[in-house]
């Protein structure tokens, strides 16, 4: 396997790993400002999404570059959270409607969530090239 395969699977492990630590203080935080509905269901998308993580993560040291089902699914997840923030800042939700604020932490997150994007489709378009033969 080349290097720079290496490395794009390490960076992709490290971004996962580093959404998931976001989210976990996220939802800690959220949880210790209030208790009312539409926090605690921001609380729980906090909590689910940094489980999620947390998993691919793992998975991704495990399985280097003998499934693509890691990397699809930590992009999927990345574009799903990117888009109902996007959707959270700009409708307003039935639970937590509009919300307004636009912190460090939310922008390091989404940062963080474009390059998995990034990192995983670049590593899924040369699978073929950088698959690793299995030894029989």
């Amino acid at each position: 396997m080349k290097k720079s395969v290496q490395q794009f699977i390490l960076i992709a492990t490290v971004l996962v790993l580093a959404n998931s630590g976001i989210y976990f203080v996220t939802a800690y935080s959220q949880m210790q400002e209030s208790s009312d509905t539409g926090s605690q269901i921001q609380t729980m998308l906090f909590t689910t999404a940094a489980i999620s993580y947390l998993p691919l993560g793992v998975w991704m040291i495990k399985n280097k570059l003998h499934s693509r089902a890691p990397y699809v699914i930590a992009s999927l997840i990345s574009v799903a959270l990117i888009g109902l923030y996007v959707i959270s800042r700009t409708v307003s939700l039935p639970v937590v409607g509009i919300q307004d604020d636009v912190g460090t932490i939310d922008i390091l997150c989404k940062i963080s969530q474009g390059g998995i994007v990034v990192v995983s489709l670049l590593l899924l378009r040369n699978w073929n090239k950088a698959k690793i033969a299995v030894p029989t």
